[in-house]
């Protein structure tokens, strides 16, 4: 898979079909994951991807850095998914013959994360610590949880064993997390992109 560079952004600009497929391909999953966990629907979160990515294409000339895409990406998906759990709310509260209920708890299935203000700043943020990462631990770091490649793909890569990629992986998140800890926002932007793995790190 062709690396994201700057060479990348370029052709991106200038409206490269190819280039826009590699972004689509790098970031795909993680923003249909990160759409699904707010949503808790499938079908629905395909939607939203899709959607999101559309978006993009339409705007391809407006980005400077790949970190602005990212931003771009998971700030757009955010934003329709909790509209989607607001439409959801409303059509929950329609049906419901209890109208205390309605009063008292009206956006009682909307997920904390999809309340949270997830802005530019938090994702530029987050994604600046990564960078601060020594550089065979961040390689590892981001094959991992932003390529998606299993430990096995990332040791014949770095060409050393497993234990060794689990336990730089392990090292980064802890970093990460330690980051984190005093921000709810970069948190929970830390919990999306590494999962339940992010709550269990000693």
């Amino acid at each position: 898979m062709k690396q994201l560079t700057d060479e990348l952004l370029n052709e991106f600009s200038q409206g490269s079909p190819h280039a826009f497929q590699t972004i689509f391909d790098s970031f795909r999953m993680r923003i249909f994951y990160f759409v699904k966990n707010l949503i808790d629907d499938r079908l629905t979160a395909e939607e939203i991807t899709s959607d999101t990515f559309v978006k993009l294409h339409r705007l391809h000339d407006k980005f400077n850095t790949l970190n602005n895409i990212q931003a771009f990406l998971f700030i757009t998906a955010r934003n329709a998914s909790l509209d989607f759990l607001k439409y959801r709310q409303r059509q929950r509260q329609h049906q419901s013959e209890l109208q205390q209920h309605e009063e008292q708890s009206p956006e009682t299935d909307i997920p904390l994360f999809a309340e949270t203000n997830i802005e530019a700043d938090v994702l530029q943020f987050i994604y600046t610590e990564i960078e601060k990462l020594p550089q065979r631990t961040r390689h590892i770091f981001k094959l991992f949880y932003i390529e998606g490649k299993s430990l096995g793909e990332i040791a014949g890569i770095m060409g050393t064993s497993q234990q060794t990629v689990a336990n730089q992986k392990h090292t980064a998140l802890k970093q990460l997390r330690m980051k984190a800890l005093d921000r709810p926002d970069l948190f929970l932007l830390l919990l999306c992109i590494c999962g339940p793995e992010a709550l269990n790190v000693n």
